[in-house]
């Protein structure tokens, strides 16, 4: 069974749409320790994590018949099977890791670090895109 296209371009919209969101706050430069737009970006940050799992997600079971468990599991078997390059394997790694403790260990994470986190990682969506489409496409030809 292949994956479906219109399906990965939905999730596509959503990554691009968290991404732009979290840029527009990292621009306004209102990423400070405490506040709103920090909180903000916490949640944009997990419907991003979220969003690329479930791309990952539907192509691994689709396309290889894989399932994952789990967020680190998914990043890992995307490397393994050809979806994304080692690069990006590398940098979204800490991305994945960092979204479970986001959500279960909130209170564990500093701010400053997870504003240092964002700083660093803002083009990882943008890469995360283009890597799963070239991917599609080589599965096209």
């Amino acid at each position: 069974m292949r994956s479906d296209k219109i399906r990965v371009r939905r999730y596509f919209a959503e990554i691009r749409k968290n991404s732009l969101d979290l840029n527009q706050l990292i621009d306004s430069r209102e990423l400070l320790p405490g506040s709103i737009p920090l909180k903000a970006a916490k949640y944009i940050l997990i419907e991003l994590a979220e969003a690329m799992a479930n791309t990952i997600q539907h192509i691994l079971a689709k396309d290889k018949g894989i399932a994952v468990s789990g967020y680190i599991d998914t990043i890992l078997k995307a490397y393994e099977n050809g979806l994304v390059s080692e690069n990006l394997f590398q940098r979204l790694k800490p991305f994945f890791d960092f979204r479970n403790s986001l959500i279960h260990r909130y209170w564990a994470i500093s701010d400053a670090r997870l504003v240092e986190n964002i700083l660093e990682g803002r083009e990882n969506f943008d890469l995360f895109i283009e890597e799963i489409e070239a991917y599609i496409n080589a599965m096209d030809e």
